[in-house]
């Protein structure tokens, strides 16, 4: 198995979702996903629910406070989220971490209140080596969201600090919506199953995706780099794979144009530009850097970054 599409936040009538359980299933296979994971408002109730015979599925909660919203997956036990304060955020996430669970940051620069009452981030992190991942991309992809642009920064700054977080899209599934372009999330599994995709959350496997299935390896003296590995410094040769057919059918109606890929580092800086086609390149890697690839191209005549990798790490 590599990078099968997943959608890691998904809600059903157990919270304010419109889907049953099974409903929201179906969907999601009818929407040629791998693998979803379901994570209502302060609810594992959908969970006892799920049929992996339909789609496999991740149990998990979305804890929905008033100063910020955290994905729970995984987790082997109940940890309370009802007394979590910006000032409490680092030892409940080090209790969810002890019960087995994987800790996301959703939307963090979602509208709060009064359109969402605690839906921005305010909790109060010390340490980010604690969180596995971030939603650098929400919802509808192709409205100008000043949400999706800040959070990549936010992500992008966070790198730069050392942490290594994995980057997540998160549709925040809620129901049917009747138009709209929505993403989705590779990840690179050894097998469609919960545990394979906690891993590879975990370990920095991901790639956050408009439709395309894109990602890179680094290599050098045979030795071969994936996303989310460490590499030594030095010269390597990079080769990407990008299928810009395999999920267009769930696309909007936008036309895109595909036309390059970056290699993006510290600063948010380029490093190699290519065209979209390509098969590889060389690049020489810094001491201390992260390295992630970005596919780009233009939608309705407008330049954006269209998938987006998690880094491979310079030791």
């Amino acid at each position: 198995m590599s990078y099968c599409p997943c959608e890691l936040h998904c809600h059903t009538v157990h919270s304010d979702g419109d889907f049953n359980v099974h409903e929201l299933q179906h969907c999601a296979k009818d929407d040629g996903l791998a693998l979803i994971a379901l994570t209502d408002h302060n609810t594992f109730s959908g969970c006892l629910e799920l049929d992996d015979s339909i789609i496999p599925a991740i149990h998990g909660i979305e804890w929905t406070t008033y100063f910020g919203h955290m994905l729970v997956l995984g987790v082997n036990e109940f940890v309370d989220w009802r007394d979590a304060v910006p000032n409490n955020i680092d030892e409940k996430i080090s209790l969810v971490k002890a019960a087995g669970g994987v800790v996301g940051i959703a939307h963090p620069y979602q509208l709060g209140s009064p359109i969402c009452t605690g839906g921005r981030w305010e909790f109060l992190i010390s340490d980010w080596n604690q969180v596995d991942y971030m939603e650098i991309w929400h919802e509808d992809l192709m409205s100008e969201s000043s949400e999706n642009k800040k959070a990549f920064k936010l992500w992008t700054s966070l790198l730069d600090s050392g942490c290594k977080i994995s980057a997540v899209y998160g549709r925040d599934w809620h129901r049917l919506e009747g138009s709209g372009h929505y993403g989705c999330t590779y990840l690179d599994m050894d097998s469609v199953s919960p545990a394979s995709a906690l891993k590879a959350i975990k370990e920095g496997r991901t790639v956050v995706s408009n439709s395309a299935k894109f990602f890179f390896t680094l290599k050098s003296n045979d030795k071969v780099y994936s996303v989310g590995d460490t590499a030594k410094s030095g010269k390597y040769t990079a080769s990407f794979f990008t299928d810009i057919h395999l999920r267009s059918q769930y696309m909007g109606g936008e036309y895109v144009v595909y036309r390059s890929i970056k290699i993006v580092t510290n600063g948010g800086k380029t490093a190699l530009e290519i065209s979209f086609d390509e098969p590889d390149a060389e690049v020489e890697l810094k001491k201390g850097n992260w390295y992630r690839a970005e596919l780009w191209g233009t939608v309705a005549g407008s330049e954006r970054v269209l998938a987006v990798t998690s880094p491979i790490y310079c030791e």
